[in-house]
């Protein structure tokens, strides 16, 4: 939920060259002391750094905070293009060999309603995730049809649907670290031991927002939040504050139905901090009028994947999970991959 950028610097695509100023739709190689924030704030007046990731995740990878000095990375223009290249080039996809009707295969996933700008019926595409899913798989056919259809009783996805076998996947889930069990809860185990993943269509950073006079804001500790009122709205994953040792057991959880609840009760004293994406905490601090008041503590981030999840126990979950990864390197070697991201989050925000 990336909040909208305000261009600063706008310079002609055409001809963009290497530089060591940070200016928008140039191509800009990192410094010593360089951050993504720090490089935002400079090319477009905002440190909502989440396009220049989105644009660069094959030089980045998969963590935001770590960018090494000589990189160089493609700062995008004004109209979502890339430096050098004019447009966003999607090439055309490689003729697949004809496939019968009764040889095609139907997909069927579930979404829900909800979880703007990612999944909501009322979005343009029902969201840029599904947008991205429904792209990708596109790429497959006629191998594949997919079906997506949204189910707003988001519970049911993981815990009912999949295991009967009326979806054959659901989106978009909080990927936990399966590789660290020791640090998995509950909910996080029954994610790893029951499902599949897909490759991330999108990588989310969450992180913990304060009241900007708090000196939490700030800490570089994680330890420092021991005891504190922690706001998470209901349905949301609690694996972005597990992540960073901040669990059930070392905080207080407030659990509101709606995020908007997390910031009111944030600037009423009542809770110490809320975790959510931090592009969704400052498009809700920016709705609500409080953006100076809050603060995203800019040391104490998670890195977490947005994943399609399919049950273990369908047969088909290893072809299913194929296809998927296939058809997203598809997208993402045409191009597509970041014009759905940015059409996406520039219509969502634009409303």
């Amino acid at each position: 939920m990336t909040k909208r950028v305000v261009l600063a610097a706008i310079v002609a695509a055409a001809g963009a060259t290497a530089t060591h100023a940070q200016e928008a739709c140039s191509v800009y190689t990192v410094q010593p002391g360089d951050t993504l924030s720090v490089i935002a704030r400079e090319a477009y007046g905002s440190i909502s750094f989440q396009e220049i990731w989105d644009a660069n995740r094959n030089v980045i990878g998969a963590n935001p905070n770590i960018i090494s000095v000589g990189m160089e990375l493609s700062l995008p223009c004004a109209d979502g293009s890339l430096p050098g290249s004019g447009t966003v080039q999607v090439s055309v996809a490689t003729p697949v060999p004809e496939v019968t009707a009764a040889e095609t295969k139907t997909i069927r996933l579930v979404t829900g309603t909800g979880y703007p700008p990612y999944t909501d019926e009322g979005l343009e595409g029902g969201g840029v995730y599904t947008q991205l899913v429904r792209a990708a798989m596109d790429t497959m056919e006629p191998r594949y049809e997919t079906e997506i259809i949204f189910v707003n009783d988001w519970g049911s996805h993981l815990e009912t649907l999949l295991p009967a076998r009326a979806f054959d996947g659901a989106f978009p889930w909080l990927r936990p670290n399966c590789e660290a069990p020791e640090t998995l809860t509950e909910n996080s185990k029954f994610r790893c031991d029951g499902f599949l993943h897909s490759d991330p269509f999108y990588e989310i950073i969450t992180g913990l927002a304060t009241r900007s006079d708090d000196a939490l804001a700030t800490t570089t500790d994680a330890a420092d939040f021991a005891g504190k009122s922690l706001c998470l709205p209901s349905d949301y994953s609690d694996v972005g504050p597990t992540s960073l040792g901040l669990g059930r057991d070392v905080m207080n959880y407030v659990q509101p139905a709606n995020p908007d609840d997390c910031f009111t009760a944030l600037m009423a004293g009542e809770v110490d901090a809320v975790a959510l994406v931090t592009a969704q905490s400052e498009d809700i601090a920016q709705r609500m009028g409080i953006a100076e008041q809050v603060a995203i503590n800019p040391h104490l981030t998670s890195a977490d994947v947005l994943a399609v999840f399919v049950d273990k126990d369908n047969p088909d979950a290893a072809e299913i999970i194929s296809a998927l990864n296939e058809g997203l390197e598809n997208i993402r070697e045409s191009g597509e991959w970041f014009q759905t991201v940015r059409a996406g989050f520039s219509a969502y925000y634009n409303q």
